[in-house]
């Protein structure tokens, strides 16, 4: 996939090569890290992209403009199926309630539902994950059947 830009974000996609760097605890040329990145979950996010090794349905550091410091990530959990792709994403704690998440996943969503074979970008999160529902119904998801676990959304081109 490519970087793709927002009016406050740069959304800088990975390579294998740098997924596996940041993976085993180092960091590509030429970027910084926000203090808290790589967040917890970071691990298990470019393990999946490193199982599907798609790159052009991978995974994008989410940089902040005004700085360029890298401020979270966002990324494809697969290639699409059956027209549908799912995305991942997360904020360090001290980027969070600025709007960079919805930012985020409007910019990859729009980008996603251009592309050809995919009609729905999809995303889930915890029930108490507030902020994260937020992000995902200002960027034009909405709820789709969930359960007691995990919030289910989907947006439609």
């Amino acid at each position: 996939m490519p970087d793709l830009r927002t009016p406050r974000l740069l959304l800088r996609a990975l390579t294998t090569d740098e997924a596996r760097t940041i993976r085993s605890g180092g960091r590509p040329a030429g970027l910084t890290f926000a203090a808290s990145y790589p967040l917890p979950d970071t691990h298990d996010g470019l393990g999946l992209f490193l199982r599907h090794g798609d790159e052009r349905w991978g995974f994008s550091l989410v940089v902040r403009l005004e700085d360029g410091i890298v401020i979270g990530e966002i990324g494809f959990v697969g290639a699409p199926g059956v027209g549908a792709v799912t995305i991942g994403y997360a904020i360090v704690p001290s980027a969070r309630r600025q709007g960079y998440a919805t930012e985020a996943i409007g910019a990859l969503s729009d980008w996603a539902l251009a592309q050809a074979e995919v009609g729905e970008v999809r995303a889930q999160t915890l029930p108490d994950n507030e902020a994260s529902i937020r992000a995902l119904l200002r960027a034009g998801f909405e709820e789709a059947e969930g359960n007691e676990k995990l919030r289910r959304f989907r947006r439609a081109g």
